[in-house]
């Protein structure tokens, strides 16, 4: 967390400079992810295997270390101590029954002219979640991404998540069975999100991307908009920014603003 306090010696100096450098780091992010994404739409698996090797240090060699078994998230559940399954339960429990009632209706009537009118809410076939691992392993955002899909009856489910060096989360496993899951992939990154669009040899495109991400995966979704639907384009959440009255809060706002792609 970089703490920036408008009430301190040089702030403006310091806060122009750290826009401006995410301004050029953003245009390199997007160049990279670019890359990647051709790269994954050319070659699928191929590319995925060694854009995984080289970023997650994970070798994509059987089966068993491209995807997570249903078997293994039960497994993880399971194995939970009981104050950790309950919290889990409790979280899901809550999360559908928002979502249950937030369902749209749909509308069947005939006006007095004889014309029949309505509208029907269907779900979409298939929905890609991404799941940060690593130092940053979320199994709430598995929860508060994947229940809302099955309860609008999403028939196929897949999540990627990064192992790095083969480390899975435990918890994320028993979210992912909690949640009913479908397909559960160990990779992570541009490259994860690329695949879920495009389809690779092993895996089947989906139709929306949601979940958070790093710079690159946020980029990636970005830039894959139109191919498949997304959630959102994140904006910056790892600046703490104190003002000192209005009208610094209100320049501040302003320029971090500006930078949200969302």
């Amino acid at each position: 967390m970089l703490r920036l306090n408008s009430r301190e010696a040089g702030f403006e100096q310091a806060f122009r400079r750290l826009v401006n450098d995410r301004r050029e780091s953003d245009d390199d992010v997007a160049r990279d992810v670019q890359i990647i994404l051709d790269d994954v739409k050319n070659r699928g698996d191929e590319a995925v295997a060694e854009l995984t090797e080289r970023f997650d240090g994970h070798v994509l060699a059987s089966e068993d270390d491209w995807r997570i078994s249903a078997e293994a998230c039960r497994e993880a559940f399971d194995s939970l101590q009981p104050d950790l399954r309950a919290a889990l339960e409790m979280a899901a429990k809550r999360v559908r029954a928002y979502h249950r009632a937030q369902l749209p209706a749909d509308r069947d009537e005939t006006d007095k002219h004889g014309v029949r009118l309505g509208a029907r809410w269907n779900a979409v076939d298939a929905a890609g979640l991404y799941v940060p691992g690593g130092r940053a392993a979320y199994p709430s955002s598995l929860l508060m991404n994947a229940i809302p899909a099955k309860v609008a009856g999403v028939e196929r489910l897949v999540v990627v998540t990064p192992t790095p060096k083969g480390a899975v989360n435990p918890l994320v496993l028993a979210a992912a069975h909690l949640a009913g899951v479908d397909e559960v992939w160990r990779i992570g990154g541009a490259q994860a999100v690329g695949a879920l669009a495009y389809g690779t040899q092993r895996i089947r495109p989906v139709d929306v991307i949601t979940g958070p991400g790093n710079a690159w995966v946020a980029e990636a979704k970005r830039q894959l908009y139109g191919v498949v639907g997304i959630d959102m384009v994140a904006g910056p959440s790892e600046i703490l920014v104190i003002a000192d009255g209005k009208n610094d809060a209100d320049w501040i706002a302003a320029d971090l603003l500006s930078q949200c792609r969302a």
